[in-house]
């Protein structure tokens, strides 16, 4: 048998899914450890879905997506956030994170680099490393609330970074990047001719300040935005997202994704389009029922005087667990070991997340409630 390629080997397993699976193999395991809204899909959504579904016309389609949704998406761009986009700028994704591989695998020549935010979602590094390129963490200290560090950022970037990947809201941390920050990042982009590559899956989940673009500081020429449906419609078992690229990459990304993956789903592309009307109300219902879930665990984790970092925005509660163990890894074990609360380690996001532990606030609220209650619980214990 041939051997398997050294990077692939090297590859490091996602702690999250560790977690999971540990968590599954659990009986009566509180789940806070994937970022997966308890909402089911809105029956807005399946019931109009219902008779395209038993036409039975479900097809291949564009490799960029279906037309109509693509039309819809720029016309949302333009309500909702007054950005102007044409329709051959959006390119439909089976999941957002598909657009980040497709970019880097477009962009990159070998051991060329992207600054990715470290703590980041931990996806991002390794996909970079699969596409030849250099994954270079730039990171989101405690002490400077989890803003990017523009010194140590000039420290980095080399002749060979050719992009910066932009997280806010955060996954982790719930940090929300102010628009003068944002406008650093953009200023930071011209100054050493980098793409700017925004992840905004989190978009409107904001419960304090504002989300900002990154379409509104950054020259469209040096921009992909990615976005998804996962979260703002609870459609995550649907696989759906999309991009806006510029044009001159436009071309060149469509080529890579039709030999990866050749389309998205058709019934999944019927299902965002129907998502893109559905009622803000729901929307803000979903965003609201999640506020309240921060509000409750907020309060359970200041009573048990515990440290952590109260998000602006995102799905999670990051969570200081360095006086309980110097290992994310071994506290999470011990906690669903010994308090059958499943969490995400820290280190999972990068080197400064070790010690730290990540808990998501988008379950039911009994179990968000009970699941920090324990980890207060335990915390005491020890």
């Amino acid at each position: 048998m041939r051997s398997i390629p050294q990077n692939i080997i090297d590859l490091p397993r996602s702690g999250i899914r560790e977690l999971m699976g540990m968590a599954l193999a659990t009986p009566g395991a509180i789940r806070l450890e994937m970022g997966e809204p308890h909402f089911p899909t809105p029956p807005f959504i399946t019931e109009r879905l219902h008779d395209f579904l038993h036409q039975g016309e479900i097809r291949y389609t564009p490799t960029v997506g279906i037309l109509s949704l693509r039309e819809k998406i720029a016309y949302t761009l333009e309500q909702k956030k007054h950005w102007t986009v044409s329709p051959e700028n959006v390119m439909v994704l089976p999941g957002s994170l598909f657009g980040t591989v497709v970019v880097f695998r477009t962009l990159l020549h070998p051991q060329e680099e992207v600054l990715v935010p470290d703590p980041g979602f931990t996806n991002h590094f390794s996909q970079v490393e699969l596409c030849g390129g250099k994954a270079v963490h730039y990171h989101l200290r405690p002490e400077n609330q989890f803003l990017p560090d523009f010194a140590e950022l000039r420290r980095i970037a080399t002749p060979r970074t050719r992009a910066i990947l932009v997280n806010s809201p955060s996954n982790p941390l719930g940090v929300v990047f102010p628009r003068e920050v944002l406008q650093a990042i953009a200023d930071f982009a011209e100054e050493h001719d980098l793409l700017v590559i925004s992840d905004e899956a989190y978009e409107r989940y904001v419960y304090r300040g504002e989300h900002v673009g990154m379409h509104e500081v950054v020259n469209p020429d040096r921009l992909v935005t990615i976005f998804s449906f996962s979260k703002t419609y609870a459609l995550t078992g649907w696989r759906v997202g999309y991009m806006v690229i510029p044009s001159w990459l436009f071309p060149h990304c469509s080529k890579v994704a039709e030999y990866l993956i050749a389309c998205t789903s058709h019934l999944a592309q019927k299902a965002a389009e129907i998502a893109l009307d559905l009622p803000e109300e729901e929307i803000n219902a979903m965003v609201d029922y999640y506020a309240g879930n921060l509000r409750e665990a907020v309060n359970i984790l200041k009573a048990g005087d515990i440290r952590f970092f109260e998000p602006q925005g995102g799905y999670y509660l990051w969570i200081d667990g360095r006086e309980f163990s110097s290992s994310s890894l071994e506290f999470a074990k011990r906690l669903l070991l010994e308090k059958k609360v499943a969490v995400a380690p820290g280190d999972t996001f990068g080197e400064s997340g070790e010690g730290f532990v990540r808990i998501s606030i988008c379950r039911r609220r009994e179990d968000v409630i009970e699941g920090v209650r324990r980890i207060a619980e335990w915390k005491e214990k020890l």
